[in-house]
């Protein structure tokens, strides 16, 4: 499996752990410089997973908050470590 496959999910789980509240994607690109295509099809696989939450602020102006679930916290410690094995973080 090419590494781009599961680098965006990792990647999101990593950055997701050093976060203390539900982030909105827009912030979520802004630090992660991931495209935001990576990032939606990322949030999909891992919501599936349910390693992510996903909650609407109705705003003004609207945003989808992501955070990590209590599965999802275990998930990411190992993806990070995964990640700095590959040399990726």
């Amino acid at each position: 499996m090419p590494k781009r496959t599961l680098n965006g999910p990792l990647k999101l789980l990593s950055y997701l752990l050093e976060q203390n509240e539900p982030v909105p994607i827009m912030k979520i690109h802004l630090d992660t410089r991931m495209p935001y295509k990576t990032i939606y099809t990322a949030i999909n696989v891992l919501k599936e997973l349910d390693l992510l939450k996903e909650t609407i602020d109705p705003g003004p102006p609207m945003k989808r908050l992501i955070k990590l679930t209590e599965k999802g916290k275990q998930a990411a410690y190992h993806a990070r470590e995964l990640l700095k094995i590959s040399g990726l973080l």
